[in-house]
């Protein structure tokens, strides 16, 4: 299949779309990073609503011109494709699994294997210890549900307190 034009609203609507979510996500990252240095550094950072502001100042500025250099781009596509022939893409409907994944599968299995045989072997003795302790005090955490010391208590009847 071979692309020799593209539909220049289509690409900006698309971009306009794309980078209108990679603001938003850039937002809320940005709003809870300056949550954690406000309480880290109260006084090093402007207030949040003059942090919002040049925020989304930039993130409009990243939208529009990110949309019309996408328009652009989509253009000068459309005017040199006819010249080299424009874009080609091989489609299959096989979709097994390819030789390089099975590989980077098995390769991926063997060292994980190679790391727990590692940390088996060097795992620290006051680890271990504290494994040890911590399974003998709240149970087994493979086994069966872990219950706190103030669960082994006496059960209380419903009963129990209660007058006739």
């Amino acid at each position: 299949m071979r692309i020799s034009e593209a539909e220049p609203w289509s690409v900006t609507v698309m971009s306009f779309l794309l980078l209108g979510g990679l603001g938003v996500l850039t937002v809320v990252t940005s709003v809870a990073a300056w949550g954690l240095a406000a309480i880290l550094a109260p006084d090093a950072l402007p207030r949040l609503s003059t942090f919002l502001t040049i925020a989304f100042t930039v993130i409009t500025l990243e939208v529009v011109l990110g949309s019309c250099l996408a328009a652009l781009t989509t253009f000068l596509y459309n005017l040199t494709a006819p010249y080299n022939g424009g874009l080609e893409i091989s489609l299959t409907d096989d979709l097994g699994p390819t030789e390089a994944g099975a590989n980077a599968q098995s390769a991926m299995d063997r060292a994980g294997i190679r790391a727990r045989r590692y940390l088996r072997t060097h795992t620290p003795a006051w680890v271990t210890g504290a494994m040890r302790h911590l399974s003998a005090r709240y149970g087994s955490l493979r086994g069966r549900k872990a219950t706190a010391p103030s669960e082994h208590a006496a059960p209380v009847r419903p009963d129990a307190g209660q007058g006739d």
